[in-house]
């Protein structure tokens, strides 16, 4: 019997890396799980994003695990696609205990070559999406008197760097976020926290056009430990502390998983 037994997740970003990821680990302590992802490309990016197969693979890893689970195509960017997954994942298993807004984009490039899209569609998926999934559940988790939200933000979230201008802000106002809300919703028994990753081995981490640069800034200037990227389950394996009955008490928390790169921050 896992620690969280019986308890339902709905998790963004769930076709493939840290989305994936923190699904399995989920169901491996007894969660049902609700998978949504776009599983289709946004332009802007890119690189390609997550597939309907390799949400549909997800699905399957989580019932390896013998856990229930269900795949829902829906884009964050989206407050009503949002709201229909929810609806969708109360019709189908009771209730929501668990919210990871974990769906993030990338485009890198700077500020004045920037384009539009290049910069909407990274603050609308890594911060509005965010903010809508919150939206989304919240009403669900206040009249249970119960919930935890715990999104993927980043260690971006903690300093600037040269050529990810939507990205930083994106995670920046994430943070601020989950601080801002945590206070708003922490007596009606909902805890919002998130964890800030230095690098992790994803598709998009993974690009070849920036794969070796960004393992070599990792090693050699960010990361303390003598390492580059993290596995996506490494991220994971903390994110469900946050679900324990033991973490009732931490709220508006970030937790920083980054091979020693927070040493680095000035408190």
């Amino acid at each position: 019997m896992g620690r969280l037994q019986g308890q339902i997740a709905f998790i963004t970003g769930a076709a493939r890396g840290i989305g994936r990821a923190c699904a399995v680990a989920l169901a491996k302590e007894g969660a049902d799980i609700a998978l949504v992802d776009i599983a289709a490309d946004i332009p802007s990016t890119g690189y390609k994003l997550g597939s309907e197969s390799d949400l549909m693979e997800t699905k399957r890893q989580v019932e390896a695990e013998g856990r229930r689970a269900i795949a829902i195509q829906a884009d964050v960017r989206n407050l009503q696609q949002l709201r229909s997954a929810v609806a969708n994942t109360i019709q189908t298993f009771g209730k929501i205990d668990i919210a990871v807004p974990n769906a993030g984009i990338l485009t890198m490039g700077n500020l004045v070559d920037m384009n539009e899209a290049a910069w909407n569609d990274v603050i609308d998926v890594n911060l509005t999406g965010v903010a809508y999934t919150m939206m989304a559940v919240l009403p669900h988790m206040r009249q249970r008197k119960y919930g935890r939200i715990i999104v993927t933000v980043s260690c971006n979230s903690r300093w600037g760097s040269p050529g990810s201008p939507s990205y930083n802000a994106s995670k920046w106002g994430a943070l601020g976020l989950v601080k801002s809300v945590a206070s708003e919703v922490a007596k009606d028994g909902i805890t919002v926290n998130c964890v800030n990753p230095t690098g992790v081995a994803t598709a998009m981490s993974l690009q070849p056009k920036y794969r070796d640069q960004f393992s070599k800034f990792l090693r050699t200037q960010l990361n303390a430990q003598d390492r580059d990227f993290l596995k996506p389950e490494e991220v994971a394996a903390a994110m469900i502390f946050f679900a324990m009955p033991e973490a009732s008490t931490i709220t508006g928390e970030a937790l920083d998983i980054a091979a020693g790169a927070n040493t680095r921050w000035s408190a």
